[in-house]
């Protein structure tokens, strides 16, 4: 004869059950997010590889054009219902706006102020941009750890402007325009991830906000690129190149992104989104052989420094929200 469990003991079951279920979500969650960051910072020596071929701003325009057509084909009708929402419309919009301007500056800056720099500059700033956002929009105040974020983000930016990049992948006379474009790049990846989480938080699943406005910015970006091949036909061995920043970098990394967005909180994903510049500056110096001298080492510390805190304002933020 089976046992007849009581009401409490069958409480304590189904609590344990869901217990394990929301730890396997939330370790699948982290998982994804992993993936997706480590996989965006690959960008950067790709691009670099392919630097000889295709020039940056002609593969900031394929990689994003051709990977939100993708990302709204895969949203399908979810995407059609957003752009035809008048009330998200503004946000869809201006989100897509902020889309089309960060590939072109990311990849240009990273061309000229080098792989690691371009891209922890333009993550160092994506997440103080979206602060200012949440602050100005939905008013919530900063944290004095934002201040502290802000301060170390700064110093980073000014240290890496004045260091030496003879032993980068940066253009000497064109240094300080690669460091504005990835700052550029960063305020609007904070813009665009700022939409993204506003329209997931009014209810739209993270899958059907992706593709809206990821494939609405790639309008804009296709005729770039269409324009740039015609112009400038690309060689056979850069296509699997490009090939890769659209298929892993972009569309497969928003997608795994997205999935962990439905499970973990934005100061969790944010934390482990920090795998990107590790993996971005690993690259950087075992491939392209970038090497620091101790005022760009200080200003990559000093950054890594921001963004860490910048994700502690936020988890202090949510915490307090929670309570």
């Amino acid at each position: 004869m089976l046992p007849v469990l009581s009401a409490t003991s069958r409480s304590r079951v189904a609590l344990g059950s869901e217990g394990r279920k929301s730890a396997l979500n939330q370790t699948s969650a982290s998982v994804a997010v992993g993936l997706a960051a480590a996989l965006w910072g690959t960008t950067g020596t790709v691009a670099y590889l392919l630097s000889d071929a295709v020039s940056a701003f002609l593969i900031g325009a394929i990689t994003m054009g051709v990977g939100g057509v993708l990302l709204a084909a895969i949203a399908g009708r979810a995407a059609l219902q957003l752009w035809r929402d008048s009330a998200e419309r503004p946000v869809v919009w201006l989100s897509a706006a902020a889309v089309v301007a960060y590939p072109l500056a990311f990849y240009s800056g990273m061309d000229l102020a080098g792989v690691a720099v371009g891209n922890i500059v333009a993550l160092g700033t994506g997440p103080l941009v979206g602060a200012v956002f949440e602050w100005v929009l939905d008013g919530q105040r900063p944290a004095t750890a934002w201040w502290w974020a802000l301060g170390f983000g700064l110093a980073g930016v000014v240290s890496l402007s004045l260091s030496d990049t003879q032993l980068t992948s940066a253009s000497p006379e064109h240094f300080g325009w690669g460091v504005a474009l990835a700052v550029m790049a960063g305020v609007a990846y904070g813009g665009f991830s700022y939409g993204l989480s506003r329209l997931i938080r009014n209810g739209h699943r993270p899958v059907a906000a992706t593709g809206a406005v990821f494939g609405l910015g790639s309008i804009p970006l296709v005729i770039v690129a269409v324009t740039g091949v015609v112009l400038m036909p690309l060689p056979a061995g850069a296509v699997w190149g490009l090939g890769y920043l659209v298929i892993g970098p972009m569309v497969l990394s928003y997608l795994l992104y997205s999935r962990g967005l439905l499970v973990l909180p934005a100061s969790r994903a944010l934390v482990i989104a920090l795998i990107e510049p590790a993996v971005a500056t690993l690259l950087a110096v075992m491939v392209v052989g970038e090497r620091f001298g101790s005022l760009g080492a200080f200003g990559i510390a000093a950054i890594v420094v921001s963004v860490w805190l910048a994700s502690r304002f936020r988890s202090l933020r949510d915490n307090a929200g929670s309570a």
